[in-house]
């Protein structure tokens, strides 16, 4: 096993460890995808107790909105260690969470890396199609991003990177110090870009998981595609 080979690997087990002591639960499992200048951290079966009876309950929010406290608060420590483990300083952290389905992705941009040219595109996806729904489900949103680039980390993964898509009553309201009441209130129409867009058609797989978070203070949003599995 390469030394890169085994940074996931080790990034996995510390991300259980980590979670565990300042969660109290670890995910039932961690899959983790470094391809520079992006680390992506995907949870499956992770809900602790008490979110279990919040969700029985019908507070989704609340789970939520602790959850992006919790994580911002331990933001710093989580990204040292990543550090130690990766060999790249990590910029930042965004974090998202499929609550039905117990699943959550940490995503981290790291400082040094490859551009989005450098990555293989799937030859059977219709690439300009797609960058067009991105464009028209962020102007359906917020506004028309200025800068989008994709990712595509692998033929099942799809990172979309967008600058400059927060509309002038947003940034006032971050200045006001709302920021968590946006951060919810903006996920579920991000998410509908599945409902009302033909992604599968595009993509040629069906989305099995999306994940999407900002940076408010930088004007920068992540979009994150989990697609199944394609038929050979």
């Amino acid at each position: 096993m390469t030394e890169k080979q085994n940074i996931p690997t080790l990034i996995s087990a510390y991300t259980e460890n980590f979670l565990e002591e300042h969660f109290g639960e670890k995910p039932d499992h961690v899959m983790v995808t470094f391809q520079p200048p992006f680390l992506l951290i995907y949870l499956t079966g992770f809900l602790l107790p008490a979110e279990e009876i919040f969700l029985k309950n019908g507070k989704w929010d609340t789970v939520l909105e602790t959850r992006d406290i919790l994580i911002h608060s331990v933001k710093d420590d989580f990204l040292k260690g990543l550090q130690d483990y990766s060999g790249q300083q990590p910029a930042n952290l965004y974090a998202d969470w499929n609550l039905s389905k117990r699943n959550g992705l940490l995503m981290i941009p790291l400082e040094n890396g490859s551009t989005a040219n450098d990555f293989h595109k799937p030859a059977d996806v219709d690439q300009e199609t797609l960058e067009e729904i991105i464009l028209l489900n962020s102007i359906r949103t917020q506004k028309k991003p200025d800068q989008t680039n994709l990712y595509w980390l692998s033929d099942q993964i799809l990172l979309v990177e967008r600058f400059g898509v927060l509309v002038d009553i947003e940034k006032q309201l971050i200045k006001n110090g709302i920021t968590e009441e946006l951060r919810l209130a903006k996920r579920p129409m991000e998410y509908r870009i599945i409902e009302l867009f033909n992604l599968e058609s595009i993509l040629k797989s069906s989305v099995q998981d999306l994940f999407v978070d900002w940076d408010f203070q930088q004007d920068v949003s992540y979009m994150v595609l989990f697609l199944d599995k394609k038929e050979s």
